[in-house]
C-alpha cells in the first residue's frame, strides 16, 4: 500500500527584535510544503490566487483571502504565478492565557476555532489591509498592537468558516463526531459502513445521518468522498505515483468513478490537476 507524505514539523523563528514572526510576501511564488508547527499562523493574501491545503481540506483561494491556522494543524499553500500578502506567526500563549481581558474575547474565540483552521470573508480581509500596511511601518509595541487589531477584526467576522472537519487538538480532546471523523480520515483506504460509524457516535443510523448533515452541511458519504479527493490532490502534487495507484491509495476502488468524482469536485481531470499545480 502506498502512503501519503506526512507533514514535516518546522520551527518558527521570531523576526529579530520581536517575539513573533512577520513575513512580507512581495511578488512571491509559494510552492507546496506540507508542514506543521507549534505556532499560530495568520495568512493574508492581498493579490494572487492558488490552492490551500489545511487538515482535510484542499480548496482554491483568490485574493483578498485570509486564513488562521492553529498549532499542530498540517497545512500548505500553492500559488498560481506570484502573490502579495503577509504571514504572521506567533505562540498561542501570547493571547490564550487564563483571565485574559474581556476585550480579547473575539481574538480568543478565533484562536480556539483555529484548531480546525479558519478562512475569512473577502470583505473582512479587505478591511484589514490598512492595518497591515500600518503594521509594516510600525516598530516595537506598535507593531504587535496592529497585529492584535487585525486579529480582533478577523475574530468579529461573522462569515468566517472552518477549513477542516478533522480536529488537530494538542490536548487530544474531541467529541464523538470528531472521533468518528478522525477514524475515517486515518483509515480512508478502508470501507466504512454507516452502522460502524454510527456506533462510534452512539446513535442509530438514521439519526446519525440527519445529525451529521445538520452539523457539517453534507452527507456522510459526501464527506468521505471529499476526504478521498483531498488525499488524491495531495498525492498528485507530492508524488510521481501513477494515477491508477492514487485512485486506490485515496480509497476509491474504481478508476472511472474516481476520475468522474475528481472532475466533479475540481473541474479538472487528475492529469490536468497534476500538470497545473506541479508547474506553479
Amino acid at each position: 500500500m502506498l502512503t501519503a507524505m506526512k507533514p514535516v514539523q518546522e520551527m518558527v523563528y521570531a523576526t529579530p527584535g520581536y517575539s513573533f514572526c512577520i513575513q512580507r510576501l512581495e511578488h512571491r511564488r509559494l510552492h507546496f510544503n506540507w508542514h506543521y508547527h507549534e505556532d499560530v499562523e495568520l495568512i493574508l493574501i492581498a493579490r494572487g490566487e492558488g490552492h490551500i491545503h489545511v487538515g482535510d481540506l484542499v480548496k482554491a483561494y483568490k485574493a483578498p483571502a485570509g486564513f488562521l491556522i492553529g498549532p499542530a494543524l498540517p497545512h500548505a499553500f500553492l500559488s498560481i504565478d506570484t502573490l502579495d500578502g503577509w504571514i504572521i506567526q506567533f505562540p498561542a500563549k501570547h493571547i490564550s492565557y487564563a483571565n485574559a481581558p474581556s476585550e480579547f474575547a473575539a481574538i480568543v474565540n478565533a484562536l480556539a476555532e483555529s484548531k480546525k483552521g479558519l478562512s475569512f470573508s473577502p470583505s473582512t480581509v479587505m478591511d484589514c489591509l490598512p492595518a497591515l500596511r500600518d503594521m509594516d511601518c510600525s516598530v516595537g509595541l506598535e507593531k504587535w498592537l496592529e497585529v492584535l487589531k487585525i486579529l480582533n477584526m478577523l475574530g468579529q467576522d461573522e462569515d468566517r468558516e472552518f477549513c477542516s472537519l478533522v480536529p488537530h487538538n494538542l490536548d487530544g480532546q474531541a467529541d464523538h463526531f470528531e472521533q468518528a471523523i478522525t477514524q475515517v480520515y486515518n483509515t480512508i483506504d478502508k470501507a466504512h459502513s454507516l452502522e460502524d460509524i454510527s456506533k462510534i457516535v452512539g446513535m442509530k443510523v438514521g439519526s446519525f445521518c440527519k445529525a451529521f448533515r445538520k452539523r457539517y452541511g453534507l452527507s456522510f458519504v459526501e464527506y468521505v468522498h471529499s476526504i478521498r479527493i483531498t488525499i488524491a490532490k495531495k498525492l498528485l502534487i507530492q508524488t510521481q505515483f501513477y494515477i491508477d495507484d492514487i485512485c486506490y491509495e485515496s480509497g476509491f476502488n474504481n478508476v472511472s468513478f474516481f476520475n468522474r468524482k475528481f472532475k466533479e469536485a475540481t473541474g479538472l481531470t487528475p492529469s490536468q490537476y497534476r500538470k497545473r499545480y506541479r508547474e506553479t
